[in-house]
């Protein structure tokens, strides 16, 4: 099998992208606030089912054209025809639709974190927060499934391209699509490293490591919580509705158990708390993606019976208990000092303490 350089490695980055995203917005939330988001395959679908929803519904409106209901036999293909069309010629209402998708998924995806994860908020036990998030993203996801008016059910919705279509070529298309994304993550991880270094990361950072204290020292751990929800939650949807840009297709199957623990495993393989830690998590883990995949293919091609799709959650689920019993801080631990306040004390320690030495010296010399 010939395989494509140029093309893999395009795909490989927009991936990356995506998945680097959402790892950014749970390290947030747990490397940072102690959260533990078992549900973070919710918020990554809200941004897919809105992507869904605004193609079908807004789309046509914004383009001067009457909305077709985008499920049934009848329709199906007909609205998957005039979403192409307006893809293709219409570049307006593209990238408008496709700017008020990220923000109605941003908005979407803070709200219902917030929703999800309120009855938690002020108990001090993370693991029923956990709880309630992982049993909502499946619920959420079941219930999309048996539902047609979001993407029709469990059919699912097909012709949710990137706002790209009327750009000359297929390959131009590819790399302005991975260009829009990286500029993205740059934005979202700048914010996420500047929110790190901020009084209110080391709030965040407080909670996390004590919550007790720092609720005895005044600091509201359930309005914290809650607004670090809304930001990771917020960033997951902004990811999804680029994921089902880049599939092309919204399925409710994509936003599973597995989806959360893939993310999980690049937030502990790269490094809690350490937002150029999820990067290189991010890319580690899109790399053996890509890998298993195609290793699947050719194992495929040769006749053998193994069915390697399922080895890399074996593999996954095995990195995730070596991080864990081995090396708990991550590839990049977190760093000791991440605001200018602590590097300015640290230089006014070591020169207090080089001032001792002075003295101390002189008064031995006399």
């Amino acid at each position: 099998m010939n395989i494509d350089i140029a093309a893999t490695t395009v795909s490989l980055l927009t991936l990356f992208g995506i998945y680097a995203i959402v790892a950014l917005s749970l390290n947030l939330q747990y490397g940072l606030g102690g959260i533990p988001n078992f549900g973070i395959a919710l918020f990554v679908s809200i941004g897919a089912y809105t992507a869904g929803v605004t193609y079908t519904r807004l789309m046509p409106l914004l383009a001067g054209k009457d909305a077709l209901n985008p499920c049934g036999a009848t329709n199906m293909a007909q609205a998957l025809a005039l979403r192409t069309e307006i893809l293709k010629t219409m570049p307006a209402a593209a990238l408008g639709n496709f700017a008020l998708t990220l923000v109605i998924a941003a908005v979407l995806g803070g709200l219902i974190g917030l929703l999800a994860s309120f009855p938690a908020l002020r108990l001090k036990e993370e693991w029923f927060l956990g709880l309630v998030l992982l049993v909502a993203a499946e619920t959420a996801r079941i219930f999309v499934r048996g539902f047609e008016p979001i993407i029709c059910a469990h059919n699912g919705l097909s012709g949710i391209a990137p706002p790209l279509g009327w750009l000359p070529t297929a390959q131009v298309r590819q790399y302005a699509f991975l260009a829009l994304i990286l500029v993205i993550l740059a934005v979202v991880y700048i914010y996420a490293e500047r929110l790190a270094r901020s009084p209110y990361g080391r709030v965040l950072k407080a909670l996390r490591e004590n919550n007790a204290v720092a609720s005895g020292l005044g600091k509201p751990m359930a309005r914290v919580r809650g607004q670090v929800m809304i930001i990771g939650s917020a960033l997951a949807a902004i990811a999804g509705v680029l994921f089902v840009m880049n599939v092309g297709f919204a399925s409710a199957n994509d936003y599973a158990v597995p989806l959360t623990l893939d993310i999980w495993v690049m937030v502990v393989l790269g490094g809690l708390g350490n937002m150029r830690g999820a990067l290189l998590g991010a890319l580690i883990v899109t790399v053996l993606d890509r890998f298993t995949s195609i290793a699947a293919i050719q194992l495929n091609m040769l006749g053998l019976d193994l069915e390697f799709n399922y080895v890399r959650y074996i593999l996954f689920g095995v990195i995730l208990l070596l991080m864990l019993r081995y090396r708990p801080q991550g590839l990049l631990p977190e760093p000791i000092r991440t605001t200018k306040a602590g590097s300015a004390m640290a230089a006014i320690q070591a020169r207090q303490q080089g001032n001792g030495q002075d003295v101390a010296g002189s008064e031995i010399g006399t």
